[in-house]
C-alpha cells in the first residue's frame, strides 16, 4: 500500500513538473511572439515616420541620440556609485586586517622573545639538567607548546598578510575602474552637450518653417491618428499573446495609483486646446527637464521609441487591456520586453518631439479608450 502511495505521489510530482515546464515554455513562446509582433509594428512605424520631412527625421535622430547618451550616463553613474560603495567596504576590511596584523605582530614578538629565552636551554639540556622526571615532563610540554603556538601564530600572520594583499589589489583595480568611468563620463557629457546644441539648431529651423495655425492642427491630428493606430495594433498583439503581466490587477488600484511625475497639470482632459493639441487624451504634467518618470503600476514595456509629435515614448502593458503611455521624455531607460514594477524609474522627462514645454505627457487607456487620470491617480 505504501509503495502504491509513494508511486502515485511520484507520478503526480512528475506530471506537475512536466506541466510547469510546459507552462513556462508556452509563456516563453508567447513572449517571443509578442516581441516579434511589436517588432513588426516598429518596422511599420519606421516606414511611416520616414515619410516625414527631413527636419523631422533629424529631430528624431537627435532626440534618440540624446536619450541613448542619457541612458549610458545614468548607467555609468550608477556603476561608479556601486564601485565607490564597494571601495568603502574594502577600506573597512583593509583597516580590520591592518589592526589584526598589528596585534599578531605584537603576539609574535612576545612569542619569539619567549622562544629566545627558552632557546638558551635546548630540549637535550633540559633532559640532562633536571633530575625530577615530573619537572622534565612539564618543561618539555611547555617547550612543545611554545613551538606549536609560534607555528600557529606565524600561519595566522601569513594568512592575514595574504588577505590584506588581496583586498589592496581589489582596491587598486576598483580605483582604476573609477578613474576610467570618470574619463568616460566626461566624454559622454561632452557628447551630450554637442547633441543638445544640434537639437537646439534643429528645433530653431523647425520653428522658422512654422506652418499656419490650421496646418499645425492638421499635422497634430495626423500625429494623433498615427499614435492611435499604433496603440490599437499593440493592443491586438497583447491580446493575441495573452500573457499575465501584473500580479495585482490595475483596476483594484483605481484612485490609489502613484503619479508618474511630480508637477502641475497644464491641460484639461478631453478638452482640445490650441496650446496643447496632442494632450487632450491625457495629462500634460509640467516638470523640469530630467525629472524622474516612474511606472504607475507593474507591467511589461511594449513600446520604447520616438513617436512623431509625442517625442520619446514608453508604453507599459498592465494586463486586462490597460496601457499607460509616457511621452515627451528626454531619455528612456527601459526597452521592449523589460518588466517594470510600480514606481520604478522608466524615463526622464523633457520636451522631445519638438515640443517647447518641459513636461510629461501621460495617458492611461483601457482597450484603446483614454481614461481620465484624475479618477485613477491618488
Amino acid at each position: 500500500m505504501r509503495f502504491i502511495i509513494n508511486l502515485t505521489c511520484g507520478l503526480l510530482l512528475l506530471i506537475s513538473s512536466g506541466l510547469s515546464a510546459n507552462t513556462e515554455q508556452q509563456v516563453q513562446q508567447k513572449m517571443q511572439q509578442l516581441q516579434s509582433d511589436i517588432g513588426s509594428l516598429q518596422s511599420w512605424l519606421n516606414a511611416a515616420q520616414n515619410q516625414a520631412s527631413e527636419l523631422q527625421k533629424q529631430l528624431r535622430m537627435h532626440e534618440q541620440n540624446i536619450s541613448g547618451l542619457k541612458k549610458a550616463i545614468k548607467k555609468n553613474q550608477q556603476g561608479s556609485k556601486n564601485s565607490a560603495t564597494h571601495l568603502a567596504k574594502l577600506q573597512q576590511q583593509a583597516s580590520h586586517f591592518q589592526d589584526a596584523l598589528a596585534e599578531q605582530e605584537l603576539q609574535l614578538s612576545r612569542q619569539l622573545k619567549s622562544q629566545y629565552q627558552q632557546g638558551k636551554n635546548s630540549a637535550a639540556n633540559l633532559l640532562l639538567s633536571l633530575d625530577n622526571p615530573s619537572t622534565v615532563a612539564r618543561n618539555m610540554a611547555y617547550y612543545r607548546y611554545l613551538n606549536q603556538a609560534s607555528a600557529e601564530q606565524m600561519a595566522a600572520y601569513r594568512q592575514t598578510l595574504n588577505s590584506l594583499a588581496l583586498v589592496q589589489q581589489e582596491q587598486a583595480d576598483i580605483t582604476l575602474e573609477l578613474q576610467r568611468s570618470a574619463r568616460l563620463l566626461q566624454a559622454q557629457n561632452q557628447s551630450l552637450k554637442q547633441a543638445k546644441a544640434k537639437l537646439a539648431d534643429n528645433i530653431k529651423r523647425l520653428k522658422n518653417k512654422q506652418a499656419s495655425k490650421a496646418q499645425r492642427l492638421s499635422i497634430a491630428k495626423a500625429d494623433q491618428l498615427q499614435a492611435q493606430e499604433l496603440l490599437e495594433q499593440i493592443q491586438i498583439a497583447i491580446a493575441k499573446a495573452n500573457i499575465k503581466v501584473a500580479d495585482t490587477p490595475l483596476i483594484d488600484a483605481k484612485g490609489k495609483l502613484p503619479w508618474p511625475i511630480k508637477g502641475n497639470v497644464l491641460n484639461r482632459f478631453g478638452v482640445s486646446q490650441a496650446s496643447y493639441p496632442l494632450s487632450q487624451q491625457g495629462w500634460l504634467i509640467a516638470a523640469p527637464e530630467g525629472s524622474d518618470v516612474v511606472a504607475i503600476h507593474g507591467g511589461q514595456v511594449v513600446f520604447s521609441d520616438w513617436l512623431k509629435g509625442y517625442g520619446l515614448v514608453i508604453i507599459v502593458d498592465h494586463g486586462d487591456s490597460f496601457l499607460s503611455l509616457y511621452g515627451q521624455n528626454q531619455a528612456l531607460y527601459l526597452s521592449v520586453g523589460d518588466y517594470a514594477v510600480a514606481q520604478q524609474l522608466i524615463a526622464s522627462s523633457g520636451k522631445s518631439g519638438g515640443n517647447t514645454e518641459a513636461a510629461l505627457y501621460f495617458s492611461l487607456r483601457q482597450q484603446g479608450k483614454p481614461l481620465n487620470p484624475k479618477q485613477w491617480l491618488q
